[in-house]
C-alpha cells in the first residue's frame, strides 16, 4: 500500500512540537506515551523499564509464528537542543519546503522510527518477523540510564539489528549501508533493498563500521555483540543532525518506508526457503 503521507506528517508534527529536549520532561513523557500507544496498536507487548524515572527505556516485543526470524531495532525518543535564532522556521513546528520536512528531531530520530511503525503496520501476519524494539530517552546526554540498564535486559539473539537510521549520498546518487558482523542473509538483504532504488537510478555501497555516535552508545556497547548489524534510513547530507534547520527528504522517507517493509518480508521469506 502507498505511504500515508498526510497521517505521517500529522503525527510527526505532534512529536516535533513536544520539544523532547533533555530539560523538558513533559515533552519526553508525551513521546513515551505516543510510542506506547502506537506499539500496542501494532500488537507489541510493551515493557517500561524505569517507570518512575524521567526518561524510561521502552522494550517492546512483537511475537510472530513459531520459529519466525527475529529482528532487533534500536531507537531514541529525545532530541538535541539547537540554536533557535539560526532556524529559518520554528524548530518545534514541522514545515515542508521543496519536498523536505524541517523540524527539530525529524532526522534524529523521530521521523525514522515513525516510518518504521508505518511499515510494520502494512505487513500481513505471515510476513512479520518477531521484532524486538528498544527505545531510550537519554541519547542526547550520554545515555547514563541505558548504560546501566541495557546489560540487564534479556533479549534473545536476533538475525539482524537495525540501527536508528542510515544515509543517502545524494551528490553521488548512492545509498550507504553500514554493517557489522555480516552474514549471507544480510548480504542478500542489502542486494534486495538496493534493487528498490531503480526508479531513482541510485546504487549502493557498504562501509563495515557502525553509525558515528557523539558518545559511547549503550546499544553498541551492551546489546549488539557479534550479531549482524545494519544502518539503513533516509538521512542525507542536508539533514543537519544537531544543527539548525534539521530536515529529511520526503521522497527518501517514502523510499525508506518501502525498504524497511521489504527487508522484514525478506527475512521471513529467507528463513522459509
Amino acid at each position: 500500500m502507498k505511504f500515508n503521507t498526510k497521517k505521517y506528517l500529522k503525527e510527526l508534527s505532534y512529536l516535533v512540537a513536544n520539544n523532547a529536549v533533555p530539560t523538558n520532561l513533559k515533552g519526553l513523557n508525551n513521546n513515551v506515551d505516543f510510542i506506547m500507544e502506537k506499539l500496542k496498536t501494532l500488537d507489541f507487548k510493551v515493557e517500561i523499564i524505569g517507570k518512575n524515572t524521567n526518561e524510561p527505556i521502552i522494550y517492546a516485543v512483537k511475537k510472530s509464528y513459531k520459529d519466525a526470524p527475529k529482528i532487533g531495532i534500536y531507537s531514541h525518543y529525545d532530541v538535541e537542543p539547537t540554536n533557535e535564532e539560526k532556524w529559518n522556521s520554528l524548530s518545534t513546528e514541522l514545515t515542508l519546503n521543496d519536498e523536505r520536512i524541517f523540524g527539530r528531531g525529524v532526522a534524529d530520530n523521530l521521523g525514522i522510527w515513525l516510518l518504521r511503525m508505518y511499515a510494520i503496520e502494512e505487513l500481513k501476519e505471515d510476513e512479520r518477523p518477531e521484532i524486538h524494539w528498544l527505545f531510550q530517552g537519554q541519547e542526547e546526554i550520554g545515555s547514563p540510564f541505558a548504560h546501566e540498564q541495557f546489560p540487564l535486559i534479556k533479549i534473545p539473539e536476533v538475525d539482524v539489528w537495525i540501527e536508528e537510521t542510515g544515509y543517502f549520498d545524494l551528490s553521488t546518487s548512492r545509498q550507504r549501508f553500514l554493517t557489522l558482523n555480516e552474514d549471507a542473509k544480510l548480504v542478500k538483504g542489502k542486494e534486495m533493498v538496493t534493487s528498490l532504488l531503480s526508479e531513482y537510478e541510485f546504487t549502493s555501497y557498504t562501509e563495515n563500521r557502525s553509525l558515528t555516535k557523539f558518545d559511547a552508545c549503550p546499544f553498541l556497547t551492551h546489546i549488539l555483540k557479534k550479531q549482524p548489524y545494519l544502518a539503513i534510513g533516509p538521512n542525507d547530507e542536508y539533514s543537519k543532525i544537531h544543527e539548525p534547520n534539521e530536515s529529511l527528504s520526503l521522497p527518501l522517507i517514502e523510499k525508506s518506508f518501502e525498504q524497511f517493509k521489504e527487508l522484514l518480508r525478506y527475512y521471513v521469506k529467507e528463513l522459509k526457503m
